[in-house]
């Protein structure tokens, strides 16, 4: 199966603000870690789909990776809420749909299209969706920052030029929200731990600097709990 440079790009972004709504939902509850692996596993196997798709010579494994997709999907629902029936597990069922057809059907992944598409699905969705699927909750108003600090950074990440000034206003927004963040919080020198990452941000690969954010910013929050 051919993998494409675009492809190598958008995963680690799509999974940064997944990885930080995991955490911080960990870091204010207990957090099933079936739910989370198969939440993860369901991201990633959704942007295989979505690339795979796209190519006549990939139909089979585009209908693989569909297929897991929904399987993992399923397997984190019946985790999280312990059935399928209810109505919340339904709705997300319905909304699951809705991402899988318009990735299916739209290329600004790929392409590096849509600014509001980018920091709606990779930020705000991202993050809140994953932390309410792991705790239930869409936690108190400051998860907002988090949020916020994942679109702004993946936004920055998938501009074409990585050294321009719409990048850098980019990246000093989204530093700005996580550390409001963690200042928010009860203070503890780990929920800063995301600020090592920030030499990974002047190399030539933004994609990988903001999962090492993503990375970092998790790490941090969950050494609090030890």
């Amino acid at each position: 199966m051919k993998m494409s440079f675009s492809m190598s790009r958008t995963l680690p972004l799509s999974l940064s603000g997944v990885l930080i709504g995991v955490a911080l939902a960990a870091a204010d509850y207990r957090v099933d870690w079936k739910t989370a692996v198969l939440l993860v596993l369901s991201v990633i196997f959704l942007h295989f789909y979505s690339f795979c798709s796209k190519s006549e010579s990939e139909k089979t494994w585009s209908r693989v990776f569909l297929a897991l997709t929904i399987v993992c999907g399923l397997g984190m629902l019946h985790f999280s809420f312990g059935t399928l029936f209810l109505m919340e597990p339904l709705i997300l069922i319905v909304f699951g749909y809705m991402i899988i057809r318009a990735v299916r059907h739209t290329t600004f992944v790929s392409r590096g299209k849509g600014i509001l598409y980018v920091f709606l699905l990779f930020g705000l969705l991202s993050v809140y969706g994953s932390y309410y699927v792991c705790s239930h909750s869409f936690g108190s108003w400051p998860l907002l920052f988090p949020a916020l600090s994942a679109g702004f950074i993946s936004v920055s990440a998938k501009a074409e030029d990585g050294q321009s000034a719409f990048s850098l206003v980019m990246n000093i927004l989204g530093w700005a929200c996580m550390i409001a963040y963690a200042c928010l919080r009860m203070y503890d020198p780990w929920h800063f731990l995301f600020l090592l990452s920030l030499p990974t941000f002047f190399l030539k690969r933004p994609e990988w600097a903001a999962f090492a954010f993503a990375v970092l910013t998790g790490a941090g929050f969950l050494a609090f709990l030890l």
